[in-house]
């Protein structure tokens, strides 16, 4: 996969972009997750960045930048919001901020740092999701980027060689699922936590470089991991193997689902949701439908 990718957030928040007139720095030695730039100037004009997945952040930063405007003197409101959600061990927290969203102005020219913050008590997350939307109500143009800064260096690239070398006595493959999707780990992460999505395949991605042997699917090293053993509708992420019933999958050479093994909660499959064909869809575990979107080959 590539650098930048989206991510489906649950819960919309909002904030408060800047004090009028007041030029703020850019944040120093911060990591550019993603970026958004309206394409022409237009009254409500919008942008968003696409839901971006951030590891081991230590601090994650909106900057927001009014490139133009009625005047170089004449405050514009934007408003930002931004949705999302972070994870630490088996926790998964919704971040918000105060809502409803209150606007106020920012001259052209000028730019403002609004900090995302982390959910209360959780001061190292393994990773966080981040979507934003910027909109400006007067008539203008602006750009907004996602920054971060990470207590890690960054995760390999899709060029480049998966961190943990699987067995050599096992095969790693591609896992095709609808749409012609691949089984992805976002950003080829060998991190606790990291996300599992689908993305369009490429047998020579590493992230998508997958084994499947005594019930443990696995890349970089880590085990698909039902989160929190979540049950239906709970996200599939990245995990140390140890064993336990929610990383245990039966794999259907019928129809080719994935069927967790712990029985809790019922019949379990990896299940790619609402038929997504979007790359960076986040894939979850839910009842077994023997449909399309839960077949993997």
């Amino acid at each position: 996969m590539r650098k930048s990718r989206r991510l489906a957030a649950a819960l919309a928040v909002s904030a408060l972009v800047a004090a009028g007139g007041i030029t703020v720095g850019l944040v120093a030695n911060a990591t550019e997750a993603g970026l958004c730039s309206p394409a022409a100037p237009a009254a409500q004009a919008t942008c968003t960045i696409a839901s971006q997945t951030i590891n081991n952040p230590t601090s994650i930063t909106l900057t927001v930048t009014l490139s133009s405007g009625s005047g170089t003197t004449t405050p514009q409101n934007i408003t930002v919001t931004w949705q999302g959600d972070c994870a630490t061990g088996s926790t998964d927290t919704a971040i918000s901020s105060p809502n409803p969203p209150t606007a106020t102005a920012l001259t052209a020219g000028n730019a403002v740092n609004i900090n995302v913050p982390f959910p209360t008590g959780m001061t190292a997350p393994n990773f966080c999701d981040v979507t934003a939307t910027g909109t400006l109500a007067g008539t203008g143009t602006f750009s907004m980027v996602l920054n971060y800064n990470s207590s890690s260096a960054p995760t390999p690239s899709a060029t480049t060689t998966a961190s943990t070398t699987p067995p050599p006595s096992v095969n790693v493959s591609v896992i095709k699922g609808y749409g012609g999707k691949c089984l992805d780990d976002k950003r080829n992460s060998s991190n606790n936590g990291s996300a599992v999505i689908i993305w369009s395949c490429n047998s020579g991605d590493s992230a998508q470089g997958w084994t499947f042997s005594g019930g443990e699917l696995k890349h970089n090293g880590k085990c698909a991991n039902d989160q929190g053993n979540g049950g239906s509708g709970s996200k599939v992420i990245l995990w140390s193997c140890n064993g336990a019933s929610n990383e245990k999958w039966f794999h259907s050479g019928s129809d080719g689902e994935f069927i967790l093994s712990l029985s809790t909660h019922g019949l379990l499959c990896l299940n790619d949701p609402g038929y997504s064909k979007s790359n960076g869809t986040r894939l979850i575990v839910y009842s077994c439908k023997n449909t399309g979107n839960e077949h993997w080959t």
